[in-house]
């Protein structure tokens, strides 16, 4: 699958993502492959059923954010939106099936879940994805987001390649 990362900063967050893409048993990892768009003022990662992600990253048109109360804009227009974009497709989630988004705008994170469940950790660290235990363990332990993303390729075999990081409000992380 893949390792996903989100880690939110007071004034921001930060993301990292790996880039291999497993089918079946084969590795697939190379400069095309980013887990992480940009879209208008959205930062958009996906983990799981490929076809979701894809979707979401490359023909959504989120709404923009009108300043009012965060979570509640989320869940009012941000995910019916998403919910939308995805009908559209004609593509039906299939009871095996499963994605997982980390979701930032305004300065926030945001976990929308399979169901369009959307959560928000309260300590702040977010891991999706088949290494997002052992990243979210090494970031518990005080690694950045692209540190743990590392330390989750070495004991995930669906996890590789060259490590995507965007920062949002915050220099290091």
């Amino acid at each position: 699958m893949t390792t996903i990362l989100g880690k939110q900063y007071k004034k921001g967050y930060v993301l990292a993502a790996d880039s291999q893409v497993t089918v079946d048993d084969t590795p697939f990892a190379h400069a095309d492959i980013i887990k992480i768009v940009s879209n208008g003022e959205y930062h958009i990662a996906g983990a799981g059923n490929a076809r979701y992600c894809d979707v979401a990253a490359y023909d959504f048109v989120p709404p923009t954010y009108d300043g009012t109360e965060i979570y509640k804009f989320m869940v009012t227009k941000f995910v019916p939106a998403l919910r939308d974009a995805h009908e559209k497709t004609g593509y039906t989630l299939k009871e095996d099936d499963t994605f997982t988004f980390l979701v930032g705008v305004a300065n926030r994170l945001f976990l929308i879940c399979d169901d369009y469940t959307v959560l928000c950790a309260t300590h702040g660290l977010y891991g999706i994805g088949s290494g997002g235990p052992f990243g979210l363990g090494a970031m518990y332990a005080g690694m950045t987001p692209e540190k743990a993303v590392g330390i989750a390729a070495k004991f995930d075999i669906n996890t590789g390649g060259k490590i995507q990081v965007v920062r949002k409000g915050v220099n290091n992380g």
